[in-house]
């Protein structure tokens, strides 16, 4: 009876540690999500309340996860959703999240939010609405195991940051402010020139070709200064010079015709 007992027993936890081994997360903890290290969204409003109205779903996987998809959203708009206005308020509505089996090798998960924001009056002035899925396949892993379903959780709270954070930027951007509450529309890229709506980009600029400026008159081109002629006759040339027709165009000087030199007169004389 007691080899009996202890052959039962033994089968028993043989039976358990398959089990483990197969989940190969039994003991295993896990680190709680944080997003501390990514850049916070601050918000103009005096608050920001966090709601889950995600649906039940009884088939799903959640529940085995080491940090179930709603919670691990609560964790994400705790730490980057900062109010630092002083009225209005926030909603951060988690609409849908959940895990659920794909097959014998793979697991699919979803996230759904919306960021509402309401100005001093509890006037509703706009929102965002940002939803994400992700499908992991286990290979030859057990897709349901903790480790699995932690990682699927991961990769969707990192795709659903990236999506958030573009939709509010995109949509809500009038809203956001620094640090110190101070709105980002008046400072930063939104006081860059940005030029009239629907015209053309400005060509880059380029070098200009030189040219003389407009107030200044070109120089008018330089011409040959024609020699005054005169209907006198020339004292060395009294007929005029002789030119050489098939010559180049350089005047050739001939000697003057004999008789038509003078001396001067005896009266007068040359310094030397």
């Amino acid at each position: 009876m007691r080899i009996r007992y202890w052959t039962g027993l033994g089968s028993l936890m043989l039976s358990l540690g398959m089990a483990a081994c197969s989940d190969g997360t039994a003991d295993e903890t896990f680190p709680p999500t944080d997003y501390s290290y990514l850049p916070q969204i601050h918000l103009n409003v005096a608050s920001i309340d966090v709601q889950d109205e995600a649906p039940a779903a009884p088939d799903s996987l959640s529940a085995k996860a080491p940090i179930a998809p709603d919670q691990a959203l609560k964790n994400m708009a705790g730490q980057r959703l900062v109010a630092s206005g002083t009225s209005g308020k926030a909603d951060f509505i988690i609409k849908q999240a959940y895990l659920n089996r794909a097959g014998d090798n793979a697991v699919t998960g979803a996230m759904d939010v919306q960021l509402n924001v309401s100005d001093a009056s509890n006037q509703h002035t706009g929102f965002v609405h940002a939803r994400i899925t992700r499908k992991l396949d286990a290979g030859d892993r057990d897709p349901t195991s903790r480790r699995e379903l932690y990682t699927l959780t991961n990769q969707m709270m990192q795709d659903m940051n990236v999506e958030l954070e573009f939709q509010i930027r995109k949509k809500l951007l009038s809203w956001m402010t620094d640090a110190a509450g101070t709105p980002i529309v008046n400072g930063g890229v939104q006081q860059q020139t940005l030029g009239v709506p629907g015209a053309e980009p400005a060509a880059a600029p380029t070098t200009p070709a030189l040219a003389a400026p407009d107030t200044v008159s070109p120089a008018p081109p330089k011409t040959a200064t024609p020699v005054a002629t005169s209907n006198a006759p020339d004292a060395i040339f009294p007929t005029g010079a002789e030119t050489d027709t098939a010559a180049t165009p350089t005047t050739v000087q001939r000697s003057p015709q004999p008789g038509t030199l003078q001396l001067p007169s005896t009266g007068s004389s040359a310094t030397h």
